[in-house]
């Protein structure tokens, strides 16, 4: 008995451990812009994602815009990237989660810095 419970104790802490069993974990960024034009420090951006499974959903929206939203596979190293298209062009995410996690939308202005965990 005591060996079926030693067994099943150290399988769920395995099962604990591995990636695709963690459980979601949820980021959010607000700011400012900056990049191209002086007009990007005045926007106002909140972004959210969920890492889960290998994979990253979320979405962001600049005060008084439409939600965009995004979705990438997360690698090895935690890193995600890829473009969103937007009205008349393109914003590329680029992030990773784990120890330091960050975000970057960079396009007609750029945002993102450190995530907050929670």
């Amino acid at each position: 008995m005591r060996t079926i419970l030693t067994t099943l104790t150290i399988a769920l802490g395995v099962a604990a451990a591995t990636p695709g069993w963690a459980a979601p974990e949820k980021y959010t960024w607000d700011g400012h812009g900056g990049g191209k034009s002086n007009k990007c420090p005045t926007y106002s951006m909140h972004i959210e994602l969920v890492a889960d499974a290998g994979k990253v959903s979320g979405w962001w929206q600049q005060k008084g815009r439409t939600v965009r939203k995004f979705d990438f596979a997360v690698g090895a190293d935690g890193g995600f990237a890829g473009p969103v298209s937007i009205d008349g062009g393109t914003m590329n995410v680029k992030g990773t989660i784990g120890a330091d996690p960050a975000i970057a939308l960079t396009g007609y202005c750029d945002f993102g810095g450190k995530l907050k965990k929670g």
